[in-house]
């Protein structure tokens, strides 16, 4: 479908505020944020027909060099990628930006792309007759211009030292985020050293990744102009708390909210149940997505409120999904949160991948399994079998298999998409499952970065 064009007053009021550039971002197969630019009189031709991109594209690995060449990605042809205008937002000193997708030179849209993936997902809830809402959360590290440590002498988890000492970059991400239209619920230090946590406000599946990835955006042009790095690691630090890209969802349908109001466990309906079950039941086979790279294995670990234990409960941040009930402390409802997911993972990808599952667990009318209500590692290893908690594997190679012999997986992403993921993962898992978490954690820690 050929884009709106951009009318030439738009352009020029564009150009009025002060506007010269336009950049398209993408997320690649490994979590890898892609771009190109285009003066502003190029906008249009950016939207449609699009600027040439390699198949690579979809193959780069996170080691600066590793291209995971497959069957259907090699050197041979050439496809568009097209920014949506709808949702270009000026983000300053000159810049705008637009979410990026690839199409084929013929128009169609690619399979391996992630965003068209979500928007694929998006559509078959709406289909189902069901809206659903993502509020993404992004944690990150702050470190200097090399990737080190900055100095914490006077950090506190959660405390208003870390706020103090970096006050000048915190504003300046508020700011830069309001202008752009960027909904920041909170912004705070996090457990950490020199780490934060931000929550984003809740929007429709592709609008609410297309805002976290212009959110990364902000976060580290604001983070260079203060003289800092972001590392958007899972485990910046071998020695250290990891970091997450907890995704916290809601679904209604024309009846009402389907985790809120409801007569079952937690107020959820029948159907909220099984939408729970659906993603409880398939984290095994989706952890590849969801939290797959050479670094993830670093973070998921039990006592790291990782998730670590495939189970479910209210509250319960130990468990792989917390349910978080409606009422006044929640404004938007009752929803759950993923907690498995790292900024590892391309998130749009892992946006369908939880949405995906819901789906198919309405659809088979899952049932849920019993409420954890207590943190999973304090059970024994009998009364977790006999509740049917299994850990997640640290090792990479157990999680890129399960997700490669996955039929499910590969009912929801489509083969394209499942097979690239593997292909990356497995490269990095080959050139280096041999190091350990210090050289790990050392090589990978800016591979995310922006």
């Amino acid at each position: 479908m050929a884009a709106t064009p951009l009318a030439a007053a738009a352009i020029a009021q564009l150009e009025a505020e002060g506007v010269d550039t336009v950049l398209g971002t993408a997320v690649n197969a490994a979590g890898l944020t892609q771009a190109k630019t285009v003066p502003i009189r190029r906008t249009d031709t950016f939207a449609d027909p699009g600027l040439g991109a390699s198949p690579s594209w979809h193959a780069f690995a996170i080691d600066q060099t590793g291209i995971a060449f497959t069957d259907e990605v090699g050197v041979v042809g050439d496809q568009r990628l097209r920014i949506d205008l709808s949702a270009l937002r000026i983000v300053g000193d000159g810049l705008a930006w637009a979410p990026a997708a690839f199409f084929e030179q013929d128009g169609t849209p690619v399979p391996a792309c992630s965003r068209g993936t979500l928007g694929r997902i998006e559509a078959a809830l709406k289909d189902a007759g069901i809206e659903a809402a993502i509020g993404h959360e992004i944690e990150f590290l702050l470190v200097d211009p090399d990737g080190g440590r900055l100095p914490a002498t006077l950090w506190a988890q959660y405390g208003l030292a870390g706020v103090l000492e970096h006050e000048a970059f915190v504003r300046d991400v508020n700011a830069a985020a309001a202008s752009a239209g960027v909904g920041i619920e909170q912004f705070h230090p996090e457990y950490g050293a020199n780490q934060f946590e931000i929550s984003l406000s809740p929007l429709a599946p592709v609008a609410a990744a297309d805002q976290l990835a212009l959110t990364r955006l902000i976060i580290g042009r604001a983070a260079r102009r203060h003289g800092l790095r972001v590392s958007l690691s899972p485990a910046p630090f071998a020695d250290s708390v990891g970091s997450g890209a907890h995704q916290h969802f809601s679904l209604s349908t024309p009846e009402g909210p389907l985790f809120s109001d409801g007569t079952g466990p937690a107020r959820m309906t029948p159907a909220g149940e099984s939408a729970v079950a659906g993603v409880i039941g398939g984290l095994p086979e989706a952890q590849g997505i969801l939290c797959g790279s050479i670094v993830s294995g670093l973070r998921m670990r039990p006592g790291n409120w990782a998730g670590a234990y495939v189970c479910w409960g209210t509250e319960n941040r130990e468990a792989a999904v917390r349910f978080v009930q409606g009422g006044p402390g929640s404004p938007h409802g009752g929803n759950v949160e993923v907690k498995v997911v790292d900024p590892s993972a391309n998130p749009y990808l892992a946006s369908a991948t939880i949405l995906g599952l819901a789906l198919d667990g309405v659809k088979r009318q899952a049932a849920l399994p019993p409420e954890t209500t207590i943190d999973p590692a304090k059970l024994s290893d009998s009364d977790r079998d006999r509740a049917g908690i299994v850990r997640l594997p640290g090792a990479q190679v157990e999680a890129i298999t399960a997700l490669d012999n996955s039929t499910l997986m590969r009912s929801i992403l489509g083969d394209p998409a499942v097979d690239m993921v593997v292909a990356v993962r497995r490269m990095e898992h080959e050139r280096y499952g041999n190091l350990g978490p210090e050289q790990l954690a050392d090589k990978f820690r800016m591979a995310w970065s922006l």
